[in-house]
């Protein structure tokens, strides 16, 4: 039988087309063991692709609510009473925007917002100290269960990040 290679990658040296071969169903048979092989691994690549857009994203929204909440805090370590250190560690927070859509913008949890700065007399061996605690919610793209991960309504997860850094007050003296 004359087969055309123009335009075809070469075939191996033991790979024959016959006529036997061709009509027998043989190489129907490799054909479709080899589509079947290969749909397996684009659904197994289609898996591990979402997965890792999960962790991706869920990565981010956790390094974005991180470093919102340590320049909140280190914004709110500079004022010199409780309202001012909130109103600056809010102003911090904006700084960090985000898309809005799969990662809301942090927020700060007021009613863990401590401001201790013992009322200018700490007692001993004791620092005066803000803390702050910022959450961020992350919408995941395909909520697969992992790692014994657990989402809540709409596929969202919400981080939670708590910071405490000494007040700073200093008073400079210019010559």
């Amino acid at each position: 039988m004359y087969v055309s290679t123009a335009g075809c990658l070469p075939l191996p040296n033991n790979f024959r087309i016959s006529r036997k071969t061709a009509a027998g169903g043989k190489l129907r048979r490799r054909l479709g063991h080899v589509l079947v092989e290969l749909s397996m691994i684009i659904m197994l690549l289609a898996v591990v692709a979402v997965l890792c857009a999960n962790v991706g994203i869920m990565s981010l929204a956790s390094s974005m609510n991180d470093s919102a909440c340590r320049d909140a805090a280190r914004a709110a370590a500079q004022a010199s009473n409780r309202t001012t250190a909130i109103s600056m560690a809010q102003a911090a927070l904006k700084a960090h925007s985000t898309d809005g859509y799969f990662v809301s913008q942090p927020t700060i949890d007021t009613s863990d917002f401590v401001y201790e700065d013992y009322s200018g007399s700490p007692p001993d061996n004791t620092s005066p100290y803000v803390q702050v605690t910022t959450s961020s919610t992350v919408r995941v793209p395909a909520p697969i269960l992992f790692f014994g991960a657990k989402f809540g309504k709409d596929g969202t997860m919400t981080f939670n990040r708590t910071y405490t850094f000494p007040i700073v007050r200093t008073t400079l003296y210019l010559n």
